[in-house]
């Protein structure tokens, strides 16, 4: 059985990461917590953890896979210090506070031959894995626009989330889980983004974001991330050439399809005006059928915990890492491209060399 040490045990930490390591189905135990706040020790304890607030104490202590579970602007330092103490390591997620720590971190795991890799869980949402299906399965072609929404309605930013020393903001908070899935479903290079970025009802972060992705093959994404949106649309938007999906909220069972069937086009005639008078032009109009059904037949189970198997089953060198290190880098790439967008009030014009570096390890 692999352990598990904390390296932060707050709310997520103390949670869902600790109750994940408690599941019979999931290969791992908790052997140790680490933390400066005196109540979060305390807590662990209760849960018979050993609970240290030494770091070097808490890393000479028996586990082999370290998740750092601490305020966003310490995951840098604390997951080197794990890796060089010959721990392999998870971090929450947003992985750093800016893309150059991300690639401290790669360049740390690699060192000391250790594997490093962060939280995206949310690849597991079943609303996410509605639309990978849908691809994945062929069901819609030629898509020329995706929209991911998350909205909530509950106003400001709070806790550490409205403190920007501790990376909060809407966009890192939700906005990473968006971008990474988007990322992650459209497997080509982006070249442009743009973006903006606003405080709405918090005053020190962001709480709203809408970024826009443009694809080599001309394909667009929309991401929008907001706590202020009163009258929710939809989570997903996909629009195809054949048809289109929608799914209404993370929570949804399943999606609206709508497929064209038997489009053609038809000529006709019309009179156009020029300076030389009135000429007679051909153009066309489609003409088609729609059917609307629900995606797909079965029921997808939504269980975070599929993370965890992954990654254990990586370290035991059963399968390959679903979230690759590569992968988190260059989300953080875009993400930091989109803050520049919105600070700077341009298009960004994107190379996405991050890409083909870790497609060479397969997806």
């Amino acid at each position: 059985m692999h352990k598990l040490g904390i390296l932060g045990f707050g709310g997520m930490a103390s949670g869902y990461h600790y109750e994940t390591s408690k599941r019979e189905d999931v290969d791992i135990k908790t052997t140790a917590a680490y933390d400066i706040n005196p109540d979060r020790l305390k807590a662990a304890r209760k849960e018979k953890i050993p609970a240290f607030s030494d770091l070097d104490e808490f890393l000479k202590q028996d586990f082999d896979l370290c998740l750092v579970a601490t305020t966003n602007n310490f995951h840098c330092e604390m997951a080197c210090a794990a890796m060089n103490a010959g721990k392999n390591v998870m971090v929450e997620k947003p992985a750093a506070m800016s893309s150059t720590e991300i690639e401290t971190m790669i360049a740390t795991a690699k060192k000391n031959n250790v594997l490093f890799t962060v939280h995206h869980n949310r690849r597991w949402d079943r609303d996410f894995m509605i639309v990978k299906k849908a691809f994945d399965d062929g069901v819609l072609k030629e898509p020329y626009m995706i929209e991911s929404r998350i909205h909530g309605d509950g106003g400001s930013m709070y806790g550490w989330r409205d403190q920007p020393d501790h990376g909060g903001g809407m966009f890192l908070d939700w906005g990473i889980h968006a971008m990474d899935q988007m990322l992650y479903l459209i497997q080509e290079p982006v070249i442009s983004v743009t973006a903006v970025i606003k405080n709405i009802t918090t005053e020190l972060v962001d709480d709203y974001a809408k970024v826009i992705l443009n694809f080599e093959s001309g394909l667009s994404a929309h991401v929008e991330v907001a706590t202020f949106i009163q009258q929710k649309l939809p989570r997903w938007s996909i629009f195809c050439l054949d048809g289109n999906l929608q799914i209404s909220e993370i929570s949804s069972q399943y999606a609206s399809l709508v497929k064209i069937k038997d489009a053609h086009y038809e000529p006709y005639e019309l009179l156009a005006y020029t300076k030389d008078g009135v000429e007679t032009r051909t153009s066309k109009y489609l003409v088609f059928k729609k059917e609307e059904e629900q995606y797909p037949d079965i029921e997808i189970p939504q269980d975070w915990a599929f993370l965890y198997k992954n990654l254990l089953n990586a370290l035991d060198g059963k399968e390959e890492l679903i979230v690759k290190p590569e992968q988190v880098l260059r989300c953080f790439k875009v993400m930091e491209a989109a803050f520049r967008s919105s600070r700077e009030g341009i298009t960004v014009q994107f190379d996405d060399h991050y890409l083909s570096e870790y497609k060479k390890l397969g997806k």
